[in-house]
């Protein structure tokens, strides 16, 4: 078990996939210990009647390799027909012995919908966690927030990015501004985090700034949208010694629907959760940046 957690981040980054939960020995320990008791109970222990999950797992192991062999020769036109040939014959074969011993395919459902069941149970126990482990911000981006903080308050008003253009801003600083009633006087940032991969549950936080017309804008990219403006929150909080204030709007649609959305993708309703993630994360009110809602 400790020789594959420790082999298998080396090898899938390069494909987009680094499982960093794969470094959790002891939960993947439990999980796997309570199917191996599941998976015995159920067979009665008898090695005998296992014998067909072992060889569904091997067949569909080595079809799954044989498959993959077969895309990569077809990619550089070599003898890409002759691969293809023994993927469907692997793919024969397993699909023969799941017919002829179907107890694999349940041993291989059933411990599938654990880790899911169990990777669900988790995302949704630590929904509310900043999960951004790093923020750095560019010149740009650091400049706007200096030129702000030192003469006002901080004022960032949360914007879903649709054309972004100059006509974007001018609406939604007019809208903010009556929904909210933000002083004329005073500048206000717009922040923009677009949704990265949501398979990811902590990310690094890459702010940049960036002008359009005269609106200055911040831009991130994040696994979960509410996540990262709270941790940004906290972050100019911590730098600038002011609280911050954010400015959002309510979304129109079911909030079970948006529930659901941010649990699976990583955006919903993004003031409420926003304000509990900052609720957990800072004890104390009276150093919690402060979340506005009009509309």
């Amino acid at each position: 078990m400790a020789g594959l957690i420790n082999v298998v981040p080396r090898y899938l980054p390069k494909y987009g996939m680094a499982p960093k939960w794969a470094t959790a020995v002891r939960p993947l320990v439990l999980v796997y210990t309570a199917i191996a008791f599941v998976v015995t109970v159920v067979f009665k222990a008898d090695v005998e009647a296992q014998g067909g999950a072992y060889a569904t797992g091997v067949l569909v192991l080595m079809s799954s390799g044989a498959v993959a062999v077969t895309v990569s020769a077809f990619r550089r036109n070599k003898h890409g027909w002759v691969f293809l040939l023994i993927a469907l014959v692997f793919a024969y074969t397993t699909v023969l012995n799941i017919i002829e011993r179907p107890e694999g395919i349940k041993i291989a459902s059933f411990f599938i919908g654990s880790i899911i069941l169990a990777s669900f149970v988790s995302r949704v126990l630590r929904t509310t966690e900043l999960r951004v482990e790093k923020i750095e911000l560019d010149d740009n981006a650091r400049s706007f927030i200096e030129d702000v903080a030192g003469k006002h308050e901080i004022r960032l008003v949360a914007n879903r990015r649709q054309k972004g253009d100059v006509s974007e801003y001018r609406f939604k600083e007019k809208e903010q501004r009556e929904d909210n009633h933000i002083p004329k006087g005073d500048p206000i940032l717009f922040l923009e985090i677009d949704i990265g991969d949501a398979s990811e549950f902590s990310d690094e936080l890459c702010v940049r700034g960036v002008k359009v017309d005269g609106y200055r804008v911040l831009r991130g990219e994040s696994a979960a949208v509410p996540n990262a403006i709270a941790a940004f929150l906290l972050h100019l909080r911590d730098t600038t010694g002011k609280l911050p204030h954010a400015y959002f709007g309510w979304s129109e649609g079911n909030p079970l629907t948006y529930l659901l959305k941010y649990l699976l993708f990583g955006e919903g309703e993004t003031a409420p959760v926003t304000r509990e993630v900052l609720r957990q994360a800072e004890e104390d009110p009276e150093r919690r940046p402060a979340i506005h809602v009009g509309g």
